[in-house]
């Protein structure tokens, strides 16, 4: 059964009272039809295209097997592009990582002051040697709220260091899981939900996408995977299918 995460909440409802009813609307009360046909009001062809690109949309059912119909909603930047432009002066890059409160690298700081830092786990050290890639070390070092300290054996200095580590997925998206040390970075480079759903959170947390959050992302991808229903306002939002199209049409 699933478990719901937030408290229904109540809406109220305007009835104008002696208004009269449409000859339309007369024979659908006469045929108890009413709910169904406001459902279908609900639909992309009432609504619009952008109506399933929705956490509403999600729920109603609109983009379940509909896969044609979700590709109204690739918008947003790719994971390559989160990738490969991290420390490039091209949008998104380490700007945005940081802003949507996501550490991208490894990085470690010598007492010499040469920078370093790594992309994923198992990736290798690279020298700040740019501009932009020692701007965005020192950037990435100022962040009080990302984990870190000092040592004094460095994977990439070999020393005294001080350093920062590169956010989990777990951070972000299952924060009571400590045994799960896989890196952000990792899972975005990956494939399936967890990258889906790390590309969709860096995208709404930037502003590339305008219809979901990334409270909202997180909350579609702990429904597809830990089937944890939520609430949005009134609806319940339970559709695990129709949660992983919408998160796997986040981006290009």
């Amino acid at each position: 059964m699933n478990r719901i995460e937030e408290q229904k909440g109540t809406r109220g409802e305007t009835q104008h009272v002696g208004a009269p009813l449409d000859k339309s609307r007369r024979a659908f009360a006469k045929t108890g039809v009413i709910a169904p046909v406001l459902m279908t009001l609900t639909s992309k062809t009432a609504l619009g295209s952008v109506y399933q690109c929705t956490i509403s949309g999600v729920q109603s059912g609109n983009v379940s097997n509909h896969s044609e119909d979700m590709s109204v909603c690739k918008t947003g930047k790719s994971p390559t592009d989160w990738l490969a432009n991290v420390d490039t002066t091209t949008a998104p890059n380490y700007v945005q990582w940081i802003a949507a409160g996501v550490c991208p690298v490894k990085v470690e700081k010598k007492t010499s002051g040469t920078l370093y830092y790594k992309k994923g786990a198992s990736g290798s050290c690279i020298t700040a040697s740019t501009t932009t890639a020692t701007a965005m070390c020192n950037a990435i070092l100022g962040v009080s709220t990302f984990t870190g300290g000092s040592g004094s054996n460095g994977q990439c200095t070999g020393g005294s260091y001080i350093y920062k580590n590169a956010s989990t997925f777990a951070s972000i998206f299952d924060p009571t899981n400590l045994a799960d040390t896989s890196t952000f970075w990792d899972a975005l480079s990956g494939s399936g939900l967890k990258r889906d759903a790390c590309v969709a959170y860096l995208n709404a947390s930037a502003g590339f996408i305008q219809d979901v959050s990334p409270a909202e992302v997180v909350k579609l991808y702990r429904l597809c995977a830990f089937h944890e229903a939520f609430y949005d306002g009134s609806i319940a939002v339970t559709n695990e299918a129709g949660a992983a199209e919408l998160l796997a049409n986040l981006h290009q």
